[in-house]
């Protein structure tokens, strides 16, 4: 991923911490500081701004900082920097990955405390050295304990995105044998969960003893925790754990099914088994007949498994008992939208603000995946970290959109629009006149994440009411694996949404999937539309609209239920209510 204004100035800031951290000459710490702040406010593209020369005729970049981000640029890395890292514990930069604990507050604790490993951190946590600081007091405490409590849950997860692609490289690893007759992930990537624990992959083969000396001599394995004949476990270099199971090729469509789970899923099967007269497990399908011995019951595969159930045939996504089998008991399909679909994205970010491309590059690309049309919604002005438009800014931002409609009107359909901060009282960023230049408004909360569940359900739903809004991005905020939602009252925010007309934001950046899948079935059926976007920042951000669709599936969200699978007409209609 090419290097960013953001990647720049954590670069910066970080070079900083350490050298205050060594105690080097303030003037020398300033010098970066400063760098970081001077790029917070620019509105360039970083690379062309270093490539091109132009760095070093800006007034705060010296010949040193120059030659050192043209280093990050080329590269990827910076050799000063990585020098500067091997002069500290690596605990001490998992004291940096904790939420809530920065630059000034890791400084203190390393002079006055030093405190170089999490375990320390949290002792002093508990004993009271923390708030006895100056400036820090029992809260800061609490509030560190929180965030020592919420990094260890996530250490043993892995996101979907990241886990999927190991997974598909050790599948591709073990289809290198002949003897591998059928293979498959399953496990909860295969049901399409957000964040996963390990890796689970079934394979048909009559040589199981080959496939297991071949695994475990894949190039990536830290560790070979158990090696069997038919059953293995591993760790990988990344810490993701796989396992292994090898099964005839008969029993393969019933181990499948039995080890993509869901637990809740298997049992309701089960359960609906034995009802019929028969039994399930990963060896079979059988019909129980007293007196008589348990009949296997052959089958080719997992569609083949169902329709002896009675049931059509249930994507993995949905086998989480949340009424999938009711509804193949008495329906052919389940009508999930497909990528097919997809017409086009409503929230995407040019570097106008925080994005890498401009709006050009960004329509000509989507034109290039098969869109029919864009929204371009860059940051509001009170988005500072990420380079918000000022009002002067967004006017010509309109006016440059306004062109590029004209450009492409005969193929293209371009939208201006907004991601407009929802201030802390639930007014807009902006005021109405220049919210009413846009074509839509898309809203999101990107401050005071703390608010009470009460204020916080207030706030969004003031914003809703605003008659300019017509998105409702990220809905709680998530980070996965970093940071929780807010709380809000679920079932009021998505009232108010379709009341006043305002699309629920399934946003699709690997990170977020905000909002839950565990949310939409019901959202839909209560009347919510949903607006499936990749938060696009760079053209590669496009791809996340793949697993967007497993998500939207995941939650049982047909075509008809997605803004951005409408034909543009339609959603002009949406917009102008």
């Amino acid at each position: 991923m090419p290097i960013d204004k953001k990647d720049a100035i954590n670069l910066l800031e970080e070079i900083a911490l350490l050298l205050k951290l060594k105690g080097e000459n303030p003037f020398k710490i300033r010098a970066y500081e400063n760098g970081a702040r001077i790029l917070s406010t620019m509105d360039v593209d970083f690379s062309e701004f270093v490539l091109s020369g132009e760095i070093a005729k800006t007034k705060g970049f010296g010949k040193a900082l120059v030659e050192k981000l043209t280093e990050f640029v080329k590269t990827g890395t910076l050799q000063y920097l990585e020098n500067l890292q091997g002069e500290f514990p690596d605990s001490l930069f998992e004291i940096m990955k904790l939420r809530g604990v920065g630059p000034k507050k890791i400084k203190v604790f390393y002079d006055d405390l030093n405190i170089v490993t999490v375990d320390e951190l949290e002792n002093a946590c508990l004993d009271g050295r923390i708030a006895s600081l100056p400036g820090m007091g029992e809260k800061t405490a609490e509030t560190i304990l929180d965030s020592i409590k919420k990094s260890r849950q996530y250490e043993s997860f892995f996101l979907y995105a990241n886990a999927r692609k190991t997974a598909d490289e050790v599948v591709e690893y073990l289809n290198l044998l002949p003897c591998v007759q059928e293979i498959e992930i399953a496990g909860s990537l295969r049901r399409f969960k957000e964040v996963t624990k390990d890796i689970d992959i079934i394979i048909a083969s009559d040589k199981p003893e080959d496939v297991m000396n071949h695994f475990v001599k894949y190039e990536l394995i830290d560790t070979v925790v158990a090696n069997g004949t038919t059953k293995s476990s591993v760790i990988l270099s990344d810490g993701m754990q796989v396992d292994l199971r090898i099964v005839g090729r008969d029993i393969f469509p019933f181990a499948l099914h039995h080890f993509t789970g869901s637990k809740d899923h298997n049992v309701a099967m089960r359960s609906r088994a034995i009802s019929m007269g028969y039994k399930i497990s990963e060896w079979g399908l059988f019909k129980l007949e007293e007196g008589k011995k348990d009949q296997l019951i052959p089958c080719q595969n997992e569609t083949q498994f169902f329709r002896e159930l009675e049931l059509n045939y249930i994507p993995p996504e949905l086998r989480e008992n949340m009424g999938e089998i009711e509804y193949a008991n008495q329906n052919e399909n389940f009508d999930l939208v497909e990528l097919t679909d997809y017409k086009g994205v409503l929230h995407c970010h040019s570097h106008g603000s925080d994005g890498r491309n401009s709006v050009e590059e960004l329509i000509e690309y989507a034109l290039g995946l098969g869109h029919q049309y864009l929204g371009i919604t860059d940051h509001s002005k009170s988005s500072f970290q990420a380079n918000g438009l000022s009002v002067d800014r967004i006017l010509k931002q309109i006016d440059l959109v306004n062109k590029m409609k004209v450009k492409y009107c005969n193929q293209f359909t371009v939208y201006s629009g907004i991601e407009c901060d929802i201030l802390k009282d639930g007014s807009l960023d902006y005021e109405d006149p220049i919210l009413e230049k846009l074509d839509f408004v898309i809203i999101s909360v990107h401050s005071s994440f703390t608010l009470d569940k009460a204020s916080m359900t207030s706030r969004i739903i003031k914003a809703i009411e605003h008659p300019s809004s017509r998105i409702l991005a990220h809905l709680t905020g998530r980070l996965l694996l970093k940071r929780d939602g807010y709380e809000i009252d679920l079932n009021k925010v998505i009232d108010a949404a379709i009341q006043n007309n305002v699309a629920i934001e399934l946003n699709c950046n690997p990170q977020r999937m905000d909002m839950d899948w565990r949310h939409w079935h019901r959202a839909i059926d209560r009347g919510v539309v949903c607006s499936l976007n990749p938060d696009a920042h760079y053209l590669n951000h496009f791809n996340f609209i793949d697993d967007g669709i497993k998500c939207c599936q995941k939650g049982w969200l047909s075509a008809d239920n997605i803004l951005n699978c409408w034909e543009a007409e339609k959603i002009n209609r949406f917009f102008e209510k």
